[in-house]
């Protein structure tokens, strides 16, 4: 992997781990995603207006489609991942979630794409996947409620097959169709804006409220959420999808980080070993070649 991808990659990963911690701590449903997708569409439409003229002349039915594809799978993905965070532990959903998407994404663009496969990646891929597994474990603290990091792993599975679709389609659409990560990501995000508005129209009152309580969570979800997959996006034109998907996984290891400074979570010696697995990983995945 080129090393300005790998940068790119990085920088993403520990983005996403901080919106992730965002949106954990807001724990909330619905309403959270409307909230965080509305401020995005106001955040980014300075810099979407100004890169418009850089979207492709003969996009065609096929672009639009993917754009619209991509915004459906989105609105799928922030409202599992949203209820996971409600239900279990984000050391639960997180790591479950980052774990099958790289898995299923890598196969289905060997399987699509066309992307060949060394052993340095599937070595680097195998790393990655069972740190995250690794992490995943229970570290020794009750569940607050029954059957919860059940459940969690369940809505982590879900949110990791929405990742490795939208990352297939999206990686289609900047490298076949050609559309700017930027304003491909926005349209994304507009997609999936209007098929909630609805929605928001039933729930007034309700957004109100999730406004005063959740507003700066969203605010920075609808920030950094963006800004960290038009990142990978960028990324992946430069680099195959086999090697930024499992790559970005290093949000596992800012994860695991935050949550130690700013949750004061206790990271014991599984952690660590499943954390160095994943640099391990990291570091396999962008020498292979």
């Amino acid at each position: 992997m080129p090393v300005a991808a790998l940068l790119l990659v990085l920088l993403s990963g520990l983005l996403h781990a901080t919106w992730n911690l965002a949106a954990k701590r807001a724990a909330a449903g619905a309403d959270f995603v409307i909230l965080y997708s509305g401020l995005t569409c106001i955040v980014y439409a300075p810099a979407a207006i100004w890169y418009w003229p850089s979207l492709p002349a003969h996009i065609g039915w096929q672009g639009w489609g993917l754009v619209a594809l991509s915004g459906m799978l989105h609105v799928v993905y922030g409202l599992v991942l949203q209820r996971g965070y409600q239900v279990a532990d984000l050391s639960v959903v997180y790591p479950v979630a980052r774990g099958t998407g790289p898995m299923l994404s890598s196969l289905a663009a060997v399987l699509i794409l066309g992307e060949h496969v060394t052993w340095a990646s599937v070595s680097g891929l195998l790393l990655v996947v069972l740190g995250i597994l690794g992490l995943s474990r229970p570290n020794g603290r009750a569940s607050a409620e029954p059957g919860a990091r059940q459940r969690g792993i369940l809505y982590g599975l879900a949110t990791g097959v929405c990742i490795a679709l939208y990352t297939v389609v999206d990686a289609t659409s900047v490298r076949v169709v050609r559309m700017p990560p930027l304003l491909l990501d926005y349209l994304s995000n507009a997609t999936r804006t209007l098929l909630l508005l609805p929605v928001v129209l039933h729930r007034g009152r309700h957004m109100v409220d999730a406004a005063r309580r959740h507003g700066r969570a969203a605010l920075v979800v609808a920030v950094l959420a963006p800004m960290a997959y038009i990142l990978v996006l960028q990324a992946m034109q430069s680099a195959p999808v086999t090697r930024v998907a499992p790559t970005r996984e290093v949000s596992m290891l800012f994860a695991v980080l935050l949550g130690a400074a700013v949750l004061g979570e206790r990271q014991g010696f599984s952690r660590l070993v499943s954390a160095a697995s994943i640099a391990t990983g990291v570091i396999t995945l962008s020498l292979g070649r």
